[in-house]
């Protein structure tokens, strides 16, 4: 096969694989009490541990007044707090909080859990290659990162 050809065929099996996972963890993400939006600012704010309303709109593509909101429901559920800055009073310090962090980190665990079932089912060898690709692929897309 040529170069193209293989990662075309790497691709179409990304996808399938994402989409197998997907499927298992459907169940809790119907459940959660979020819309994507609110779950991509929990996600965002959870990764960067903290960060401010302009930064967090700056990421999603829109205005800091779309934010507002998204955020105040978050902060009403108790997932987000928000805080003045100690450098600039003006801006606010967004935050997850534990029960924040218990959310992305249950989610994310599930999401290791299921995957970890399924590279039980390889073999040794198996394995071994599959993490010699991936570790190629990491220290490239490292070394490409913009």
């Amino acid at each position: 096969m040529e170069t193209t050809e293989l990662i075309g065929e790497i691709l179409k099996l990304q996808r399938r694989i994402d989409r197998a996972r997907r499927q298992y963890q459907l169940d809790i993400w119907m459940s959660l009490p979020l819309t994507m939006a609110q779950l991509k600012c929990l996600f965002f704010i959870s990764n960067q541990g903290s960060t401010n309303s302009k930064k967090l709109a700056k990421a999603l593509g829109v205005t800091p007044t779309n934010i507002t909101g998204i955020i105040d429901r978050l902060v009403k559920q108790g997932l987000v707090s928000r805080t003045e800055d100690a450098q600039d009073r003006r801006m606010l310090v967004l935050k997850a909080t534990v029960k924040g962090e218990g959310l992305v980190t249950s989610l994310r665990e599930r999401k290791r859990s299921l995957f970890s079932k399924a590279l039980a089912y390889m073999s040794t060898d198996e394995l071994t290659a599959l993490y010699q690709g991936l570790t190629s692929l990491a220290k490239v897309v490292e070394a490409h990162e913009e």
